[in-house]
Formats: structure tokens, C-alpha cells, sequence
């Protein structure tokens, strides 16, 4: 293992080649420990030559991005070959590290050059307002993300899942993700009660269709692959987030879901060249007011309405669909997960079959329908304020580990929130699983 040094506008880079396992991680740092000098805050490493990453040596990568947080700092790697990048993903740091596709990308993030105009001393944080928010961002990456289809949400929408319209996932494959989906010592036994379902930080939240209203999750410390989730519908993220963002209400009342992704498309269309559409969206909110609604029922095909209509038609939502147009929470703490479609967007860039798979119209959303949103929460007492972090998967983790668990639900796009940070994911394409 070799380390090449140069420095460019003040920033230290460094060339790691060769194999970075724990003999070579322990190499590096006392290589390092005499390299970086006291008023180095900013590091670039470019792994273009480097054949091999272990836990070993991503300790060391995380010792060195605490040694420069601490400096108001950051680490940030680039040019990471197949094996580094799935070395990263497997151990669930590939989200934790700020990642670049080039040395040139990295340095312009660096220097401020290819984001909006902003406080360039911030090092990548910048401080905006809009008409009805303040908003701070932090670019993360330029990763291009995409999501992961299973089954058709139509199927959910007229009760027509079968046998064959039923999956099983294991935990690490939706670590991220929105649909129907239920637990249970085997699948048929789960589509039975099969119900709202968010996957988020690792653990699963979903509302049973049992007639009591409340909802289960599982938190595992693990994933042991002997648990796994049922689903007959669900949308999975799989990539980083792009932007991290710290948003305030200029409204005492609050900003709702449909304002925050519009908000959201317009920014993505002045600044990010490659959005297509479509983002993913992970937030850890202060709730201003929620509203929700949920399945009453498992729309499995036995339980399909009489007169063949949607289960949200008008003369079934009442049996089938649990709607709150009270505020069901308000100045709580909520974690949620969802995906929006910006319908003045240019979408043909993507299959329309597999993207009308996945969108609908929920008829207590009014208003004019330039969006498809679909977002789903989970609900914890407020004990202290929010924080402001770009570790959005370790404040999620956290939560889920040490939070008061009050209740989980389908967000209605006018939710309302007074304060959020969250993760955006601009979605490059859309597979089927």
C-alpha cells in the first residue's frame, strides 16, 4: 500500500494504491498522522488505484472524517472501484461518505464551484429562503440513485393481489422504501393482514389490516435473512442522498408535504442537471399537524369490491380506507419516507410502464395535481428539539433505538411541519425487482 500526496488551493489529496486491508489501513495511518498538518481541514482521497477496502481500513476512513468534522471539515472520496464501492455498501458506510465520481468533482465541491451561490466559508452548506421556507442544503454526491419496483400499485388499488402478486424481501434490500407489506411466519399468513408499510433506517413499521389500528414494527440489530418482509407492493431506494436539506416555516401554521416538494422540483430544476422528475425523499421532522389515512382491509383479490371499483372509490373509501382530516399529531417528532413525481417535468426519459406502476391519485389529496406523492410516517413523542445533522441515516437510527414509538401512517399531502432536515435522492431511472 502506497500513499502519493499533492495539495491543490489548499485542500490535501491524497492517492491511495494498492490493498487497503488491516495491514495496510495501519500503514496508512502512520503515513497520514505525518502528512496532515495542523490547518488541514479538507481531504480528498482518490482511490482510482486502490484494488481492495476491508472493515480495516474503513475504520481508519472513519477516524479521519471525525478528526475533521471536528475542524468544521470534511473527507471526501472519489474515483472508488467496484470492489471499494460494494466494500462500503455492504458495511453501511456508503451513505456516511461523501463520494465522488471524479478528483475533479471533488475538488469543485470543495472549492464551491459547482453549487449554487451561497457562503462559500461554509464548505458545502449553504443558506437560502424561498417564498414560504427558509432552507440551508448540504450537496452530498452526484451518484445517480434509483428505485426498485415490486408489484403494481393498481393491483393494491382494485384488491386484486393473488398468490403469484405476493414477495418476500429480506430487511437489507429495503432500507428505504414505501408500500403494502405485513410479517409473518409465512407469506399467506402476512397477506392476510397485509397493510401501510414504510422500511426505514433498517427497521419496518406497517399498520395490520386486523381492525385495530395499530400498528407493528420490527427493529432488527441484525439481519439475520430468517425474518423477512411480505409485500405485494413496494418501492425501495437503492443509492445515496444527493442534498441534504435543513428547512423552517416561515408560517406559523406550518409547511405542507405538497409545498415541501414543490419546493424540492424547483430547486432540483435550477440546480441539479441530471433530476429527471422524480425524487426520494427521507425526513425527520416537527410536526405542525399530520394528516393520514390508511387501509382498512387487505386488498387481496377475495376481499375485491362488489362493484369491481377502485377501493378508493367514492362507494367504498368509506369501508375500505381510514382517513384523518384532523390533525391526528401535532408538535411531535416524525420520520418519513416517500416518492414524489413532478408531473411538469419531462418524464419520458423514463419507462412509463413501471412508473405508472408505482404512481396514483389518492382522492383526499385536493388541489391542483401537478404531483404524485406518495410518503408514508412514523410518529414519536417530541422530547427535545430537533437537530441539525447531514447524518441523517445515524439520527434515523437513533430514534428508531431510543425513541417513544406513538403511531405510523399514510401522509396526506397536506401534513403540515414546522421544522425538517432530510435526505433527497433525484432518481436517474426506475427498475422492476
Amino acid at each position: 500500500m502506497n500513499v502519493f500526496e499533492s495539495r491543490n488551493n489548499n485542500v490535501l489529496i491524497l492517492r491511495i494504491e494498492g490493498r487497503l486491508d488491516a495491514f495496510g489501513a495501519k500503514k496508512m495511518e502512520e503515513i497520514i498522522s505525518g502528512i496532515i498538518k495542523e490547518n488541514d481541514k479538507n481531504l480528498i482521497l482518490d482511490f482510482s488505484k486502490l484494488s481492495y477496502l476491508s472493515s480495516g481500513g474503513i475504520r481508519i476512513l472513519v477516524a479521519l472524517h471525525k478528526k475533521l468534522s471536528q475542524k468544521s471539515g470534511a473527507l471526501l472520496l472519489c474515483n472508488l472501484q467496484m470492489f471499494s464501492l460494494n466494500a462500503l455498501q455492504m458495511a453501511g458506510f456508503d451513505k456516511f461518505f461523501r463520494i465522488y465520481s471524479s478528483l475533479e468533482e471533488a475538488e469543485s465541491v470543495i472549492s464551491g464551484k459547482n453549487e449554487p451561490a451561497g457562503d462559500s466559508n461554509k464548505k458545502g452548506l449553504y443558506s437560502n429562503e424561498s417564498d414560504n421556507l427558509y432552507f440551508d442544503f448540504y450537496s452530498m454526491t452526484n451518484r445517480k440513485p434509483f428505485l426498485k419496483v415490486v408489484g403494481d400499485i393498481s393491483k393494491v388499488l382494485y384488491s386484486s393481489i393473488e398468490d403469484k402478486d405476493m414477495f418476500s424481501r429480506r430487511f437489507s434490500e429495503t432500507e428505504y422504501s414505501i408500500g403494502l407489506g405485513a410479517l409473518g411466519s409465512e407469506i399467506k399468513e402476512g397477506a392476510e393482514l397485509f397493510g401501510e408499510m414504510i422500511t426505514i433506517g433498517g427497521a419496518m413499521v406497517w399498520l395490520p389490516t386486523d381492525g385495530n389500528d395499530t400498528p407493528d414494527f420490527l427493529i432488527p440489530a441484525k439481519d439475520t435473512g430468517q425474518i423477512t418482509i411480505y409485500t405485494g407492493f413496494n418501492v425501495a431506494l437503492n443509492g445515496p442522498f444527493n442534498d441534504i436539506f435543513f428547512i423552517a416555516s416561515k408560517n406559523s401554521s406550518g409547511i405542507s408535504l405538497a409545498e415541501i416538494y414543490s419546493f424540492i422540483f424547483e430547486f432540483a430544476k435550477k440546480n441539479r442537471g441530471f433530476f429527471k422528475g422524480i425524487a426520494s425523499v427521507a425526513m425527520i421532522s416537527e410536526l405542525s399537524g399530520l394528516y393520514s389515512s390508511g387501509l382498512k382491509k387487505s386488498p387481496l383479490k377475495k376481499n375485491k369490491p362488489a362493484n369491481n371499483e377502485m377501493v378508493m372509490h367514492k362507494d367504498n373509501i368509506a369501508e375500505w380506507v381510514d382517513l384523518n382530516n384532523d390533525p391526528k399529531f401535532e408538535n411531535e417528532i416524525m420520520i418519513s419516507f416517500g416518492i414524489g413525481v413532478d408531473l411538469t417535468s419531462d418524464l419520458s426519459g423514463l419507462n412509463q410502464d413501471l412508473l405508472n406502476s408505482m404512481s396514483y391519485t389518492h382522492p383526499a389529496n385536493k388541489g391542483n395535481q401537478k404531483t404524485y406523492l406518495h410518503n408514508h410516517g412514523v410518529v414519536f413523542k417530541k422530547n427535545q428539539p430537533l437537530e441539525k445533522t447531514i447524518y441523517l441515516d445515524d439520527a434515523i437510527k437513533k430514534f428508531l433505538a431510543d425513541g417513544e414509538f406513538l403511531d405510523m401512517r399514510h401522509l396526506l399531502d397536506n401534513t403540515k411541519i414546522d421544522n425538517a432536515v432530510f435526505g433527497v435522492s433525484y432518481i436517474a431511472d426506475i427498475v422492476k425487482e
